[in-house]
């Protein structure tokens, strides 16, 4: 009896959609950068520890998202990685701080809405978009404001 050969087909994402991932991509980094900022001229504890959470989630998910695009993109490379950061600026309170950033996500759940909805994606990367889209959702309608 002979050795059998078993591939696996890791599934792949096309140059359109890994644009729009890098866009996720981009804008998660730059929240991830801008939530300490806005955590260390935050004038309450609460909000404080709430704006390092958040950067700690956009760190996380960022990390996860980048590992399994990488993945998904078909051997022999794919376009460049590397991002871009735009500062984000921040305003005088925490709380329009805090304003401005729940908008921002808001902006953020309805484009990974799209993704999911408009755009073949390999399971793994649709279940961590999903999931961080619910994780936005449930914090928004907690929202401190």
């Amino acid at each position: 009896m002979g050795k059998e050969l078993t591939l696996i087909k890791m599934d792949t994402i096309s140059k359109g959609t890994f644009g729009k991932l890098r866009g996720i991509m981009q804008r998660n980094k730059e929240e991830e950068k801008a939530y300490p900022y806005a955590a260390n001229s935050a004038d309450d504890k609460k909000l404080t520890n709430y704006f390092r959470r958040k950067s700690k989630e956009c760190k996380k998910f960022g990390k996860a998202l980048k590992i399994k695009v990488m993945a998904a993109f078909p051997a022999g490379g794919g376009p460049e990685t590397e991002i871009d950061i735009v500062e984000l600026p921040l305003l005088e309170s925490g709380a329009t701080t805090l304003k401005r950033f729940s908008l921002r996500e808001r902006a953020d759940v309805d484009d990974y809405r799209k993704i999911l909805e408009g755009q073949k994606l390999p399971f793994e990367i649709y279940e961590l978009i999903r999931k961080h889209k619910m994780w936005l959702e449930v914090d928004l309608s907690k929202s401190m404001i």
